[in-house]
């Protein structure tokens, strides 16, 4: 009996360690969960509020075949941004990357993907919109017409019958596209592979090594903190020399 009850003790002090031990474990997953969770929704709000940050890119993007690109892909400097089709910040980037290809078209690609915000129906189906337009050689100007809609305040996704019209799109052929399983399921692709270059957010920029969230404006300028920052005409200046 004296052995039976010393078994028992010990079964209960072995049990009673495990669950301390399984405490720990969760105490400390739970830290590491909660340390990665504030950074990525540091790095979220940075992009979401337009706010500039660059830094070494761990990974950085590579070209694929399908990629919508301004330019040769045999261009010295390539620009890779991932945009959020109805984020007025991806939209005033939009306009600084048109400046800055019209400048340097001979020696600069831009090649533009999407990023789906979490949750978001309306980036999505902007996404997807632009993708079907691009079956018909027209991606580039649905995706300056709905820009134009977002800085406006008027996008409207019951007008997307309008806004074919406005492009030229065979109508039929846009509408059969934007129900097309095989094309969500690429655009979804393309927003989950963001995730390998660390992106959380749009619009993000990768030039070579260089990672830049938000819309990074063309002209150099000064922040917060009264430090000189250098806007993306300084930057390609730079790479491309």
């Amino acid at each position: 009996m004296k052995n039976l009850k010393i078994d028992k003790n010990k079964g209960l002090l072995l049990i009673f360690l495990l669950m301390i031990a399984a405490a720990l474990f969760l105490m400390i997953s739970s830290f590491f969960k909660d340390s990665q969770e504030e950074e990525m929704l540091v790095k979220q709000n940075i992009s979401a509020s337009g706010a500039e940050y660059a830094y070494a890119a761990s990974k950085s993007p590579t070209l694929r075949e399908d990629d919508k690109i301004f330019g040769s892909k045999e261009a010295s400097v390539k620009i890779f941004v991932y945009e959020d089709n109805v984020s007025i910040f991806s939209a005033q980037l939009a306009d600084t990357l048109d400046r800055i290809y019209i400048e340097e078209a001979k020696k600069v690609a831009i090649i533009i993907r999407p990023f789906i915000s979490q949750n978001s129906v309306d980036s999505l189906e902007a996404a997807l919109a632009i993708d079907c337009a691009a079956d018909q050689g027209k991606w580039v100007g649905m995706r300056a017409l709905i820009f134009s809609k977002v800085k406006n305040e008027e996008l409207d996704f019951g007008k997307l019958d309008d806004y074919a019209k406005q492009i030229g799109l065979n109508e039929n052929k846009f509408f059969a596209c934007l129900t097309n399983q095989e094309k969500l399921a690429k655009i979804e692709e393309l927003s989950r592979e963001a995730e390998q270059y660390e992106v959380m957010g749009a619009p993000t920029i990768f030039i070579d090594n260089e990672m830049i969230l938000g819309a990074r404006p063309y002209e150099d300028y000064v922040d917060s903190n009264g430090e000189q920052v250098a806007g993306l005409k300084t930057i390609i200046s730079k790479k491309l020399k």
